[in-house]
């Protein structure tokens, strides 16, 4: 009886954060932005790969980014990705550990970075809000990670 209730307890919790992300993204949502939730384990073994620093990839610290800022490196960083715009990628949120990432394309991040960046709370400075797109194979990635200084811009 104790394992249901705590097997439940689970379940209304994922459904709970799940509803939360999708209220975050009503906007994106309502201009184009179509997205699915990720495997869990999925995500986390990808978050895992990602945070590990076991990807070779460009890192270079910065100051603390503004979201303008962020967005604007993001943006200049991206043009090299082009070819990549209709492409799959895991974004990385606040709850990813627990009701796993989102799925969208590339292109559709790019697009709507400002109700994106809303969504996993990126000005709360925390690595748990960065802003993490990670191809689902790892291919490529492109992520702007908080840390205790600063950030961590990191891509391949």
């Amino acid at each position: 009886m104790q394992k249901r209730l705590i097997e439940k307890l689970a379940e209304n919790k994922r459904h709970m954060l799940m509803s939360e992300i999708k209220k975050k993204l009503v906007p994106c949502a309502e201009r184009g932005f179509t997205y699915r939730f990720a495997d869990l384990s999925q995500s986390k073994q990808l978050l895992e790969l990602v945070l590990s620093n076991s990807i070779p990839a460009n890192t270079r610290e910065v100051d603390a980014l503004e979201k303008t800022e962020a967005k604007q490196l993001i943006w200049k960083i991206s043009q090299s990705y082009v070819a990549y715009d209709d492409r799959d990628v895991l974004l990385f949120h606040q709850y990813s550990s627990e009701i796993g990432a989102l799925i969208s394309s590339f292109g559709k991040c790019l697009e709507h970075l400002d109700g994106i960046f809303e969504c996993i709370g990126f000005d709360k400075g925390l690595l748990n809000h960065s802003f993490i797109l990670v191809e689902p194979k790892g291919q490529f990635g492109l992520c702007i990670l908080h840390t205790e200084y600063g950030c961590e811009v990191v891509y391949w």
